[in-house]
């Protein structure tokens, strides 16, 4: 009896201790300033900070993303060897800690359990890096301001489509059939219920 208590005591000290680490999100977070490799790496908040990445670009720059992806790799320092990384296999990237993109053309516009991005313009190429200013001007791939799903604890991402969307909302039965009880067409009402969703099964950083 007396191990037992031990033991549950224990593992109560280290999950409080874990959860203290840990901060829930919401619209007023900060995000690191770098890129994020990975999805752990962006849920543990360790991405590579701009003055790790091996490049003849000022790290200050405000358009430093912007050069940055128009080459066709970038290498940086971890666990004691050089990465070599291309734009495209990013999961996703910080410019300023307040604004996130994942890969290098979709913009969260919503962040929970059920992400919610729009495809923006991306950068294609620059012509010129001789002495690069802000007068430089980017040749730009359109984007389509179409609407993605990123699944926060799968990674799993797709066209934000109402029948993707539900076989997430069926996880929590109670809150599934509340959506289908609500009145509107299921093109509207699944926006909606993302971030009602997102309030109820909110996410962890770090």
């Amino acid at each position: 009896m007396l191990r037992t208590a031990l033991v549950s005591s224990l593992l109560f000290f280290v999950l409080v201790l874990y959860g203290q680490n840990r901060q829930r999100y919401t619209a007023d977070f900060t995000f690191e300033r770098g890129i994020y490799p990975t999805l752990a790496d962006w849920k543990a908040q360790t991405p590579v900070k701009p003055e790790e990445i091996i490049v003849d670009i000022d790290p200050q720059n405000r358009k430093f993303f912007q050069y940055l992806f128009a080459r066709d790799q970038f290498r940086f320092p971890r666990n004691n060897e050089i990465v070599y990384l291309t734009p495209d296999a990013i999961f996703g990237y910080s410019p300023d800690g307040q604004d996130m993109y994942y890969r290098t053309n979709y913009q969260f516009e919503v962040i929970g359990s059920i992400c919610l991005l729009q495809e923006v313009d991306q950068v294609d190429r620059y012509s010129s890096f001789i002495n690069p200013g802000d007068e430089y001007k980017a040749s730009r791939k359109e984007g389509t301001g179409k609407l993605y799903v990123l699944d926060f604890e799968t990674g799993a991402f797709f066209r934000c489509r109402p029948g993707k969307v539900e076989k997430i909302f069926k996880q929590d039965p109670e809150f599934y059939q509340k959506y289908k009880a609500a009145k509107g067409k299921r093109k509207d009402k699944v926006k909606a219920f993302i971030k009602e969703y997102n309030f109820k099964h909110p996410v962890y950083f770090k």
